[in-house]
């Protein structure tokens, strides 16, 4: 009997506000970009470095980072969120997570789309709640008219994509999606 490679099966069960952003350069496609456990070093130099030992699988206290496609880390912010305890870092041994000053621990554009809740006029303000450096408000429409309700608003610069809204969101209206990672800093620096 034949064996079967199941590994490419999970991309099909991949949520779609998890789903990674098409990189392009000038002339072609390069890829995707897949969302890394925190302080991962760019695409390149992360797959480079990473020997797909787990330890940071194992390590993570809330059960965010998985085996994705490849065998190597991803994180999945429908289980939880990010506490940032560093516990992946250390567990890093070949520092493909490295965690140092300036560096975010993830860089990821966040959205919150039209089927939210609150934009469907149901109130609902479960992602500002869990947010606990409110980078999310819900402030009042500045013309309050009869049935007016509050409306998510995300601030970036406040967000530290801890994930924390993507898994309390109940109609799923929280996209994260990887950008490229600035963190070129190899274990040599």
């Amino acid at each position: 009997m034949a064996q079967i490679n199941h590994s490419r099966r999970a991309f099909f069960r991949r949520p779609s506000s998890l789903t990674a952003q098409v990189v392009k350069n000038e002339t072609s496609v390069i890829g995707l970009i897949p969302q890394r456990p925190p302080w991962a070093l760019n695409e390149s130099l992360f797959i480079d470095k990473c020997t797909r030992c787990h330890k940071c699988v194992s390590a993570c206290g809330e059960e965010i980072i998985l085996i994705g496609d490849g065998g190597f880390p991803e994180i999945d912010f429908h289980r939880g969120e990010c506490t940032f305890c560093k516990d992946c870092v250390v567990a890093c041994e070949p520092e493909a997570l490295m965690k140092q000053e300036d560096n975010n621990a993830f860089y990821f554009n966040i959205t919150i789309d039209d089927s939210c809740l609150a934009k469907q006029k149901t109130h609902c303000q479960s992602c500002k709640d869990v947010c606990d450096l409110s980078a999310i408000s819900m402030p009042w429409p500045t013309s309050i008219i009869q049935g007016s309700i509050q409306i998510p608003k995300l601030n970036l610069d406040d967000c530290t994509s801890c994930g924390a809204c993507i898994s309390t969101c109940p109609s799923q209206s929280i996209s994260i999606n990887a950008a490229a990672s600035p963190n070129i800093i190899s274990s040599t620096a």
